[in-house]
């Protein structure tokens, strides 16, 4: 991987911050550390859960064949797989409930093997009734570990095959109304047994490549600023979202300007005007660092990213938690089906391009109360019964009703 280009440095000199050579050195000595790491990914699940088939989908590479887990498993080290140099490692971590003599086993695998892993990712197929051995697992040996920050999503996989399963829609590659709703349900099932968050709780179909972007577009934001850039370009391009790539860039230029200033400035605490330059030159030196630096992949526009804002704001204002119930719904909505729809991306975006200024005019408006409380009664609940009846599209259509209600009354007059 190349350092750090001339231009840059050649910016910060012309902003008056001198740059000797053995500073440069150290600067892409750093960086090339964090450029070259290589993450640890766990992927735990019973065999069936699909791992195999979410790894080749996510990174074009599988992991240990199930037919070979047993083998695998029988040695820790067998089980690091590196991914052709691509700069990411994954761990195929044996499923439980085998036997009694094989958790006791896996249990000091999993021990031992947690506090190793940058990411982990536990598969529960969607239609698997039998989770009680996972429960026990996740509390008594998962859980600890998670408390302390690690990255950890559960994915329910293979969701196509949740009933109706007839109703699956093929054409799009995305659940019908009636399993949407049994998928939310699924969800629900799951968070309350493992105790947590239902948005901790991804559904996917490696197969149909189903709502992938999202499982993507959470495990990537999740990770800490240094080890997200190598993760998101080991993923498959199709699953990179424009918003998350944006992130992952700007994640990457604070790292570059943090090392700058350490460098520099040889302290922790860096002098605000030192920090102002490495900003400004990082900006305009940032495109060649992205392009020909660390070989950055074209982002195509992709789902995920960003908030409900305005659903977010009215929950907040009846003092409701980030994670409650109905947000929850609201964004597995626009998740798992709206922004599937032939227009469901150029409403998403017209509605983050237009709601965080509405919201800012709703709380400065001496009406806001009223105005949160008819929001509520009037868009909120009507929405949230349609979803739990599984009519999309009449939620859709009060979702855009909403926006438009809200951009005639705080935007086209203001």
């Amino acid at each position: 991987m190349g350092n750090i280009n001339d231009e840059y440095f050649e910016k910060l000199e012309q902003a008056g911050v001198h740059v000797t050579p053995e500073q440069r050195a150290q600067i892409n000595e750093r960086l090339a550390k964090i450029i070259n790491y290589e993450p640890r990914i766990g992927v735990f699940g019973k065999t069936g859960a699909g791992k195999s088939s979410l790894c080749n989908a996510l990174f074009g590479t599988a992991i240990c064949p199930v037919s070979d887990v047993a083998a695998c498993t029988r040695n820790t080290q067998e089980v690091l797989l590196n991914m052709g140099g691509r700069g990411i490692k994954l761990i195929d971590v044996p499923g439980v409930g085998e036997s009694t003599t094989r958790d006791e086993e896996y249990g000091k695998l999993y021990a031992k093997l947690l506090p190793e892993l940058d990411l982990v990712l536990w598969l529960i197929k969607a239609d698997d009734r039998a989770l009680a051995s996972d429960e026990n697992f996740y509390k008594n040996v998962v859980k600890s570990h998670i408390n302390e920050g690690k990255p950890f999503f559960f994915v329910l996989n293979q969701v196509d095959k949740i009933e109706p399963f007839r109703e699956w829609d093929e054409e799009r590659h995305e659940p019908g109304p009636r399993q949407f709703v049994n998928i939310q349900h699924k969800i629900d099932d799951v968070a309350r047994d493992f105790d947590i968050a239902s948005s901790k709780i991804i559904p996917v179909s490696a197969n149909e490549k189903f709502n992938l972007t999202k499982l993507v577009d959470e495990f990537i934001r999740a990770l800490p600023a240094e080890k997200k850039i190598t993760v998101f370009r080991a993923v498959n391009e199709e699953f990179q979202s424009k918003a998350t790539g944006e992130h992952v860039k700007k994640s990457f230029f604070e790292i570059i300007g943090d090392v700058t200033c350490k460098v520099i400035d040889g302290v922790e605490h860096v002098v605000s005007k030192t920090l102002d330059v490495v900003e400004t030159a990082i900006d305009k030196a940032g495109d060649y660092i992205i392009d020909k630096i660390i070989n950055f992949p074209h982002i195509p526009l992709g789902g995920g990213g960003g908030g409900c804002y305005i659903t977010t704001a009215t929950c907040n204002y009846f003092n409701k938690p980030d994670d409650c119930y109905e947000l929850e719904a609201f964004r597995s909505f626009r998740d798992n089906w709206l922004i599937h729809q032939p227009d469901g991306q150029e409403l998403i975006r017209e509605y983050y391009r237009d709601a965080p200024t509405i919201v800012k005019l709703i709380d400065e408006s001496p009406e806001k109360d009223n105005i949160y409380m008819a929001i509520n009664e009037r868009y909120l609940k009507p929405c949230l019964s349609y979803i739990e009846n599984g009519e999309m599209e009449q939620c859709k259509q009060k979702y855009v009703e909403m926006v438009h209600k809200m951009q005639e009354m705080f935007l086209l007059w203001n």
